[in-house]
């Protein structure tokens, strides 16, 4: 199956159903074209995702011409390897409500530097994506934002956590050190990814794009990191 047709199978799922873990999140769709993208993007090996990769190489088709989706997206684009989630959504405080925007600083205390594993990231952000839809419902655009956040975070989680990991030697999980490494690179692109689908989720115009976008921030961090990992 080559990647066109990988990414048309995943928005049919997000069209239809998620996976039936995540299934409550309405905007879980935000999630899987996150991955989606992403998983094209990374296909190139060496050559950096950006937002003209998604139309070039994914097949994704904006609503306005590419050269103006590139320039409406861009300011979106994660600058450093290093912002927290609540630093990154600090610019946006105002597209959100009291009570949505404390979901922000919830969310940064999961995705946290001292984050003890990616299984207690997950359970960590699946408790705040039930109490999300509880006590925001999916009805305002920041609520919607938030919701797909979270759905972000946990298919980046999930995509990033066996990438990280793959690329140390050995059993990682059994020798500490390692994995605290791993644990902090899938920690710094999941909050890159996450709080990118936030700020684009909280703008009506922008929302659209939200996982596509998420996923080309989420290559370029990546891609940051590795670099920088090289040049340890």
């Amino acid at each position: 199956m080559n990647q066109m047709n990988r990414i048309a199978l995943a928005l049919a799922l997000a069209a239809g159903f998620s996976s039936s873990a995540w299934a409550a999140n309405p905007m879980d769709k935000v999630g899987i074209e996150h991955n989606a993208y992403l998983s094209c993007l990374m296909a190139d090996e060496g050559k950096m995702p950006t937002l003209q990769r998604l139309i070039d190489r994914c097949g994704y088709r904006p609503d306005s011409k590419p050269d103006e989706f590139v320039r409406t997206y861009q300011p979106f684009m994660p600058k450093d390897t290093t912002s927290t989630y609540a630093e990154r959504l600090a610019p946006y405080r105002a597209q959100f409500s009291a009570a949505e925007y404390a979901f922000v600083e919830r969310i940064d205390q999961v995705l946290s530097p001292q984050a003890q594993s990616p299984e207690e990231i997950d359970e960590g952000l699946a408790k705040l994506e039930a109490q999300a839809l509880a006590q925001l419902g999916d009805k305002s655009t920041g609520a919607r934002a938030i919701l797909g956040s979270l759905s972000v975070a946990r298919h980046s989680l999930a995509y990033w956590t066996p990438y990280y990991s793959e690329r140390e030697p050995g059993d990682v999980a059994a020798r500490w050190p390692k994995w605290i490494k791993v644990v902090i690179r899938v920690v710094a692109t999941v909050v890159a990814d996450a709080a990118t689908g936030a700020a684009v989720g909280a703008f009506p115009a922008t929302a659209v794009a939200a996982g596509p976008a998420a996923g080309a921030a989420s290559g370029a961090v990546a891609g940051a990191l590795q670099d920088w990992q090289n040049a340890e």
